[in-house]
């Protein structure tokens, strides 16, 4: 195989992967990636060889973006020997729910474009610990197991309700395109339906006990006690991602 054509075909299984993770353009991969985009573009339209280390920084982002590629496969193809890319090696990962696989490394983290929506309130049980009123305060820098999700979010808790797992001015990250809670095991942001029309209502961030009998039984650290909600009052519930998780680390 000529040199041009070993150019041309890894281009194709780099654009296959950019598509399967979910960037329509090399551009746009490339602006959210930090990618020099020239570069980035000529590695897919086959006019510039993809050297090692290229190659393992796009299958690292990919990965991230729950594609299953390594390094090797993108310079000789899916039937390239991974062992020279320990890294890299499919069966060092676990997938922990949509678009989250880990690694027993750390994995670099993406853009300050991870929006913190919505303002903190005092927590109590009337008030809530924050409002999604829609309006994003700023932006945090993307953890690594966070790139390529594009709904996931952070809010910022003042309270100390959740002390044990969460100190106060901590981010706290959701996504609603993420694994779904399970009942006794996870923490997760509850939203409640405003009862004044046109305003956004309480939100909470809490263990969840149960769905059951009509109820929504939350479980709250600070002070220790048991919170429970009318199900036809709750908006949505969304799993919180351990902060492992969020990194992009297995443990």
């Amino acid at each position: 195989m000529t040199d041009d054509r070993i150019r041309k075909v890894q281009g194709q299984r780099l654009a296959e992967a950019r598509l399967k993770a979910g960037w329509r353009s090399s551009r746009a991969a490339a602006i959210e990636n930090g990618w020099a985009e020239s570069s980035y573009r000529a590695h897919e339209n086959g006019s510039r060889t993809i050297g090692q280390n290229d190659a393992e920084t796009y299958a690292r982002r990919f990965r991230a973006a729950g594609v299953s590629i390594t390094a090797q496969e993108i310079l000789f193809g899916p039937s390239a020997d991974a062992s020279q890319d320990d890294f890299s090696k499919p069966d060092e990962l676990i997938v922990a729910g949509a678009r989250i696989p880990l690694s027993d490394r750390a994995l670099r983290g993406g853009a300050r474009d991870l929006p913190v929506p919505g303002i903190a309130l005092g927590g109590s049980e009337e008030e809530g610990d924050f409002q999604l009123n829609g309006e994003v305060q700023y932006f945090l820098d993307r953890p690594a197991g966070l790139v390529g999700r594009k709904r996931a979010f952070a809010v910022v808790i003042r309270n100390h309700s959740m002390i044990h797992s969460y100190k106060p001015s901590w981010p706290i990250f959701v996504d609603p395109d993420g694994r779904k809670p399970v009942e006794g095991v996870d923490d997760v942001l509850v939203e409640l339906y405003s009862e004044q029309e046109g305003q956004a209502g309480p939100a909470f961030v809490k263990k969840l006990i149960s769905r059951r009998g009509g109820e929504v039984v939350l479980w709250q650290q600070n002070p220790e006690k048991e919170i429970r909600f009318p199900i036809d009052r709750v908006k949505q519930i969304l799993r919180v991602i351990p902060y492992p998780e969020a990194m992009g680390l297995a443990v």
